[in-house]
């Protein structure tokens, strides 16, 4: 059956319960963190531990974060909408890919990192929040348990979605991989490796920071490991890439090809996120660089990444 036949079949079926239950999981899971945002913008100083932690949430570049979190939250729950009912079948791809391609970027991250600094904090002690940060302990709780069941639950739409969409790139072998030319195998060597150098920073800012130009304000273990996940998953992506290129034979490429989406998409998103997110907006000179580094590896190894993608299953 040809990929379109494929998609029309798919688009003629209803989603199980399963995945509507998915769906609606995933969307209650926004809900906190939407009113949250809505009442902030609204000039509430709800979740704020402090006066100056209350007048923080007001000033202009948290508002900004706000509004721009806002659409985030509510293009998730457009797309989670989208992946799971048939009418999601006749949205071209790249519209579904690249926010779902975005979002793993940012999630990640936390959905790794933060399991891992709890338990590490948990070893050493203290409190996985910083000391004066100007919020009650309960955002934190509300804001990364939900950003977690988001993840969970637009992973699982997604892949549900693509298995309908695109069964055979699921059965896809090595063997049906397009072979690369040699100025695409030497870009992505030096973009792996360029990522591979972001991702020793990384480990070594999890270690350093706030020093040696490491993201200002990451004070605590569970902070600090948020470092290390990301750079495991920049290092991740590196080495999927470079495997796409290598393997062949009759096996089969889905874990590569999934390692390779999520990697690149945070060596792109990780250091603009830093950037972002710094502590009162205070960034150094060399996270500025290795941040802008690290995003132009990233997009060569998506790019790399999308053109050993087979072009007759983006139809």
């Amino acid at each position: 059956m040809s990929t379109v036949g494929e998609a029309a079949l798919a688009d003629s079926r209803a989603p199980s319960r399963l995945r509507v239950a998915v769906c609606w999981a995933t969307i209650v899971s926004c809900v906190p963190y939407l009113s949250l945002k809505l009442l902030w913008l609204a000039g509430s100083s709800s979740g704020a531990a402090t006066a100056a932690g209350a007048a923080e949430l007001g000033d202009v570049r948290h508002t900004i974060g706000n509004v721009v979190t806002v659409g985030m939250e509510l293009a998730a729950v457009a797309l989670v909408l989208a992946l799971t009912y048939p009418w999601g079948h006749r949205v071209p791809a790249a519209l579904l890919a690249a926010p779902i391609w975005v979002a793993g970027g940012l999630l990640a991250p936390i959905v790794v990192g933060l399991p891992l600094g709890l338990l590490a904090q948990a070893f050493t002690g203290g409190s996985a929040a910083p000391a004066g940060n100007g919020l009650e302990s309960w955002v934190y709780v509300l804001v990364y348990g939900g950003f977690i069941v988001q993840a969970v639950g637009l992973v699982t739409a997604f892949v549900a979605h693509a298995r309908a969409r695109w069964p055979n790139v699921f059965r896809m072998p090595a063997a049906e991989l397009p072979e690369p030319t040699p100025a695409r195998r030497r870009l992505s060597v030096l973009s792996a490796g360029a990522a591979t150098g972001y991702a020793v920073i990384l480990a070594v800012w999890s270690v350093a920071a706030p020093a040696w130009g490491a993201p200002a304000g990451l004070v605590t273990v569970t902070q600090r490991s948020a470092l290390l996940a990301t750079g495991l998953l920049v290092l991740a992506g590196a080495v999927a890439v470079l495997s796409l290129l290598h393997r062949r034979g009759q096996r089969r490429v889905t874990w590569p090809l999934v390692l390779a989406w999520i990697g690149s998409a945070v060596t792109v998103t990780a250091g603009p996120t830093h950037l972002v997110l710094s502590n009162n907006g205070n960034v150094s000179m060399p996270q500025v660089v290795v941040s802008l580094a690290a995003t132009l590896a990233g997009l060569a190894l998506t790019a790399s990444a999308w053109r050993a993608f087979p072009r007759r299953a983006a139809v």
